[in-house]
């Protein structure tokens, strides 16, 4: 059996950020971001797994038409969480 993975990179104008998304079969492994300005390098970066636990916790409430806005909406979340001074890392 074949494993495919895929990363997706892509610029979110409404959240002002750089996204990743790593995906194995069509499912989403890994989720990171990099804010307004700052310079992106994803390469053999895996994603946050904080974020990824947020958004798998997340999913079944996020509103977002397409799978990009739950990923931005699952940052926004952690973002806030964040604040609270809860991490799961």
């Amino acid at each position: 059996m074949r494993v495919v993975e895929s990363r997706i990179q892509y610029w979110s104008d409404d959240y002002d950020r750089r996204v990743l998304i790593i995906k194995v079969a069509n499912t989403i492994v890994g989720i990171d971001f990099m804010q307004g300005d700052e310079p992106y390098d994803f390469m053999g970066r895996n994603g946050d797994p904080a974020i990824l636990v947020v958004y798998n916790a997340a999913n079944p409430y996020l509103s977002g038409d397409t799978e990009n806005e739950c990923v931005n909406q699952a940052i926004n979340i952690w973002f806030e969480l964040r604040g609270e001074g809860i991490d799961f890392r």
